[in-house]
């Protein structure tokens, strides 16, 4: 069984960004002939299609997350926990643990 936890929908919306923009320079490098070998080259369009996948994957997962059909514990990872807000911080949106059922 997963802990639940609260995640930070703002670190989880960047580390969603890293991924696109890493595919997008995979991209970029592809289409400028700029993979340092021919290997590189005959996997970089697998590699794109796989990431952007997984990426897709995370948004569906997030969005029921958001909605509230997911517990947020199955998105938490170091990178986007949520922790107490202090003074300056940018304001974010906490996706909290949902509270247990009670039967």
């Amino acid at each position: 069984m997963t802990k639940s936890t609260s995640v930070s929908l703002a670190a989880e919306l960047d580390e969603l960004a890293d991924v696109i923009e890493s595919a997008q320079l995979l991209a970029e490098l592809l289409a400028t002939n700029a993979l340092p070998h021919d290997d590189a080259v005959s996997r970089a369009p697998k590699m794109l299609e796989s990431v952007l996948a997984l990426a897709a994957g995370r948004v569906r997962l997030l969005r029921k997350v958001v909605v509230g059909a997911a517990d947020a514990a199955l998105i938490e990872n170091r990178n986007n926990r949520a922790f107490p807000a202090r003074e300056g911080d940018d304001p974010d949106v906490v996706l909290p643990a949902p509270h247990p059922r009670r039967r």
